[in-house]
């Protein structure tokens, strides 16, 4: 993969606005580590999924059924899409 200059630049400014942020209350949460790296990905046009199960609807037999949601970047507008997987 090249990685221009412009890109190393722009992965540099969000990397030092993220650590001001996050680095605020001396403490790095995972969400915050999830956005950096989506962030990073989208600079470099790379789909990135982060699956995390989280408590869902129980099943009939009383265990919890996990809930999986997908962060999807589109690269052109870096946008991040969060959505529901289905089993």
């Amino acid at each position: 993969m090249n990685i221009s200059m412009f890109k190393i630049f722009q992965i540099f400014g969000i990397v030092s606005t993220w650590a001001m942020t996050a680095l605020a209350d001396g403490k790095i949460t995972i969400q915050e580590a999830v956005d950096l790296a989506v962030s990073i990905a989208g600079i470099l046009g790379v789909a990135m999924e982060v699956e995390v199960p989280l408590p869902g609807p129980e099943k009939e037999e009383g265990v919890k059924k996990p809930v999986y949601i997908t962060d999807e970047v589109e690269p052109d507008t870096q946008t991040t899409i969060q959505k529901p997987v289905e089993d």
